[in-house]
């Protein structure tokens, strides 16, 4: 690497299946009496898709999602988590699948604008 040039880390999003339809999600949850929304996101990314590390600290963003099993949406507060561990067994690891896909491929297919421009940038 040479100086004053950033080295461009492989950026990649963890998706899990949900429960009822098997669709390819990211990991989200609802909040919990007694818990932080960043407390409760740390603890959906280890329950679903097993994967712990540190929420990065600018990035935060409430989106309205639409739920794979109906029209409804829900509104959902998201935040971008820099993944330090993968655990080979997790608490949901038997309901839900889990995979890897590159952060190009993933915003490539993302139909809300505002988070897709709110990525790109980070």
């Amino acid at each position: 690497m040479t100086k004053g040039k950033k080295r461009k880390r492989k950026r990649k999003i963890y998706l899990i299946t949900s429960r009822v339809h098997s669709a390819w999600i990211i990991p989200t949850g609802k909040l919990e009496k007694n818990l932080s929304n960043r407390r409760v996101a740390l603890l959906e990314a280890f329950e679903e898709a097993g994967v712990l590390g540190k929420l990065d600290e600018q990035f935060r963003m409430q989106v309205s999602m639409q739920r794979p099993c109906s029209k409804k949406k829900r509104k959902t507060i998201l935040f971008l988590l820099h993944v330090e561990r993968v655990l080979n067994h997790w608490p949901e690891e038997k309901q839900r699948k889990r995979k890897v896909v590159s952060f190009e491929s993933y915003t490539r297919t993302l139909s809300n604008k505002k988070l897709k421009k709110r990525l790109l940038a980070i």
